[in-house]
């Protein structure tokens, strides 16, 4: 779950360079020039074997996220420190700079985050076919019911 959730997260990659689910053996590795290589030797591809290309999650759902998270906030300073970060440019890198100074609400934010990006860890299997929906679903449900328990 980890390694999708980092995928899935991961906007530094190219075009040629991504992450690829093997939804024969669960495996997650990164497609590069050098695994294209080793492929090629042993004469197999992705597509081939059926493999699932990682696509970014949009940082629109990014920043949605934050400002899910700074609703949620009840301290004034923190949540007017975190609204103005996020209306700069690069509101991302702000967000966490501004976090920095409010520990409690820099954990907070991590849990938080973490459980978004868990759930749509798993609608993307789901999406993909490679769990079933009820399953998805009731792990969603799981993950909420912990995010919700104090």
């Amino acid at each position: 779950m980890d390694t999708l959730v980092m995928a899935l997260e991961n906007h530094y990659l190219d075009y040629d360079t991504f992450f690829w689910l093997d939804p024969s053996t669960g495996e997650i590795a990164l497609w590069g020039e050098e695994a294209a290589d080793e492929a090629e030797a042993e004469g197999w591809d992705v597509d081939e074997r059926g493999g699932i290309r990682i696509e970014a999650v949009d940082s629109s759902e990014g920043f949605r996220d934050m400002e899910d998270f700074i609703a949620g906030v009840t301290e004034p300073m923190c949540r007017n420190r975190l609204q103005q970060a996020i209306n700069h440019s690069s509101p991302f890198r702000h967000f966490k700079d501004a976090l920095y100074s409010f520990p409690k609400h820099q954990t907070a934010w991590y849990e938080f985050h973490d459980g978004l990006m868990k759930q749509r860890a798993i609608r993307w299997l789901a999406e993909w076919g490679v769990v079933d929906q009820a399953e998805a679903d009731a792990a969603i449900r799981a993950l909420q019911a912990l995010r919700d328990t104090p």
